[in-house]
């Protein structure tokens, strides 16, 4: 059965401009160990002191997660790994001839007296060890099968096969791990894909077909230039499509919020899985058939990770969403009413990038001539801002000052930057203005906070 090893604390922290605290980490880590993964890769020790902080802080937590720490073949890198109280050390020594030749410096006879003195090393401390070959499918296969055999005899009990530059398609990577598990000593193997091509995964289940056991990944695919498998990805895949049910799926969105936050890097809506639009419907002929049988065009039901399925009122929306939509609010119309109100819809949507419910309850109001109590009027506001670290926050302030429903401005401290007191008729005007401010240069993101109670001051 398929094993996985999550490298978001060492891989993903690679991911250009990310960068973890040590209670990040180990809270990443205690939500990764909720998830079922086999291994967790905490880092390499000799990058810095808080790298090595966390991994012995991780270590110390008694997971059920094997704890995984990195190193070069050098023996203070494998004592570092050793005194951080991990279970394994992952050593990695290249072995294609562009890294021997331009890196390294090296024969291929050196570099295999190199792995095999430091794997032993690392043995002798009483370290279980996995050796990657680095850049693995661009090494001489034959010379690949002598240094992978060199490292199993002695100590390695794990070879991790490494497509350093994503370049494999699934049907050579799963050649090339049969053809390499009938060559090799008795060992486990691992698959480390990158993503560069947008194959990983596909690779990656592929050379677990082949007989490989274990897959390398990261929370929302972090990790250097285009990143490796996406754990959230890979964990559903299995499940659904391969039957292998040891992993929980519940926490996976929980995590990959968390390393939103964390990370700084926002997922793409249409990401699988974890993105905001992976169980959104949109088209009048989806909405139809979502709204008979989900089976029709949902893969999986989102209800196993947690999450609700979506249904997009716009344009391309037909008259069955937007009846579903008014029921939901407990509002009747007529089918004369009804096409009327979908007309609209379609003309407003050609003019507008998003509809939000209370537009599609104003429009409703508008037809029917019946007033209900489910949108608010006279509504004031709170709305946060954070600023673009490029930009000065006193140019963004500026430009919020010309709006006519923007009554105060205030630059504060905090997670966010400006703090801005709005004065508006109702929800559909609210929800314009919102997204007329997050069209203006250099902000980031915005959060609202409805005014449910206002007092005076002095007491009244």
């Amino acid at each position: 059965m398929v094993e996985i090893l999550d490298t978001t604390l060492r891989e993903g922290e690679q991911t250009p401009y990310v960068n973890f605290t040590v209670d990040e980490k180990v809270e990443i880590a205690r939500m990764l160990d909720q998830t079922g993964v086999d291994m967790i890769e905490a880092g390499d020790p000799s990058v810095s002191p808080n790298v090595a902080k966390a991994i012995e802080r991780i270590a110390s937590l008694d997971l059920k997660a094997e704890i995984v720490a990195h190193s070069i073949a050098s023996r203070p890198g494998i004592d570092r790994a050793k005194a951080c109280g991990a279970d394994r050390v992952a050593i990695f020594y290249a072995t294609s001839k562009i890294h021997l030749d331009a890196k390294l410096h090296k024969t291929p006879e050196q570099a295999i007296d190199i792995i095999r003195e430091h794997i032993a090393y690392a043995r002798s401390l009483g370290l279980k060890v996995r050796y990657t070959p680095e850049d693995a499918t661009r090494t001489d296969f034959e010379f690949l099968v002598n240094v992978c055999n060199a490292a199993i005899e002695a100590g390695a009990d794990r070879i991790s096969f490494a497509d350093t530059l994503g370049i494999m398609q699934p049907h050579q990577m799963e050649e090339r791990v049969r053809e390499l598990r009938l060559k090799l000593l008795p060992c486990q193997m691992d698959l480390h894909c990158h993503n560069d091509y947008g194959l990983a995964l596909a690779n990656a289940m592929a050379g677990i077909r082949a007989g490989a056991d274990c897959i390398h990944t990261t929370v929302n695919g972090l990790g250097e230039r285009t990143g490796i498998p996406d754990l959230a990805e890979t964990i559903v895949a299995f499940h659904n499509l391969e039957g292998v049910q040891k992993f929980n799926l519940r926490p996976l969105m929980n995590l990959s919020s968390y390393l939103e936050k964390a990370s700084g890097f926002l997922l793409a809506p249409n990401k699988p899985i974890t993105g905001q639009n992976a169980f959104s419907h949109k088209s009048g002929v989806h909405t139809n058939g979502i709204l008979k049988d989900p089976r029709t065009y949902e893969a999986f039901d989102p209800a196993i990770l947690g999450r609700e399925r979506k249904i997009v009122i716009d344009k391309y929306t037909g008259r069955t969403a937007v009846a579903s939509r008014l029921d939901e609010y407990g509002i009747e119309v007529s089918a004369a009413e009804l096409e009327v109100i979908v007309s609209r819809i379609k003309n407003i949507g050609d003019t507008r990038k998003q509809l939000f419910d209370a537009d599609i309850l104003e429009i409703a109001e508008q037809v029917t001539g019946r007033e209900n109590d489910v949108i608010p009027h006279d509504i004031s506001a709170m709305l946060m801002v954070e600023v673009e670290s490029h930009v000065y926050t006193s140019s963004v302030v500026r430009r919020l000052r010309g709006f006519t429903n923007v009554a105060n401005v205030y630059e504060v401290t905090g997670d966010y930057d400006i703090s801005a007191f709005v004065n508006v008729e109702n929800v559909m005007a609210l929800n314009n203005l919102i997204e007329e401010i997050r069209t203006v240069t250099g902000v980031k993101r915005t959060e609202t906070r409805m005014v449910l109670k206002k007092y005076n001051g002095n007491g009244k």
